[in-house]
């Protein structure tokens, strides 16, 4: 069985370059784009640039916090499906699934020989002990706590299913907004505002 992750770009996390005094902040995005995989950096160009600026709107640095991707690959065309397939698909192309972390949307499920990332993502966050993690959209906010539906989570609370006594508040990623959805910024905002919030609770 060929390897999907063969040749794919890689970049890894950010962790924090200034200490943090109290609860912490993680921010988990889906996978690195071009930019982000050339530079080895989550969250760069305009979609770094723009959350750069929103962070720094509600009070925090990017520097206090651990910025990750669920993916550390560069999946084809951007396109996070390439981690995931339905059970047919699957079965067709000789895939293996990990049914253990649940349907990704409708029917598709987590091919296993990324399954890794995940728990990758799940030893991190257990030695970087956040208080609450930020997921920027869909595939974050479904590895983090096994919900579908960006739209009518964002601006929730909710349990981490990697990491317990951890809180999600999921939110729009960066690079919807640029996608001609800027109107959603002031949104975007509320939510960092209420991941903050929950930091000091």
């Amino acid at each position: 069985m060929t390897d999907l992750r063969t040749d794919l770009p890689f970049a890894d996390y950010q962790y924090p370059t200034k200490p943090v005094d109290g609860p912490r902040l993680a921010i988990v995005g889906e996978a690195p784009g071009a930019e982000e995989a050339r530079q080895g950096t989550p969250f760069v160009g305009r979609s770094g640039k723009l959350l750069d600026e929103s962070l720094a709107a509600v009070g925090i640095e990017r520097a206090e916090c651990l910025v990750a991707n669920v993916f550390r690959y560069q999946p084809p065309g951007n396109k996070v499906g390439h981690f995931f397939s339905s059970r047919a698909r699957a079965r067709k192309e000789g895939r293996e699934i990990d049914e253990s972390w649940g349907a990704f949307g409708t029917s598709d499920r987590l091919l296993a020989e990324f399954a890794g990332e995940i728990e990758h993502l799940r030893a991190t966050l257990a030695d970087y002990r956040p208080s609450v993690i930020v997921a920027l959209g869909r595939t974050p906010t479904w590895a983090l706590t096994g919900e579908n539906g960006i739209l009518q989570l964002r601006g929730k609370v909710l349990p981490c299913r990697l990491l317990e006594g951890v809180e999600v508040v999921p939110t729009f990623h960066p690079s919807y907004l640029l996608r001609g959805q800027l109107v959603e910024q002031p949104t975007f905002l509320a939510d960092l505002r209420l991941a903050v919030s929950r930091l000091t609770r």
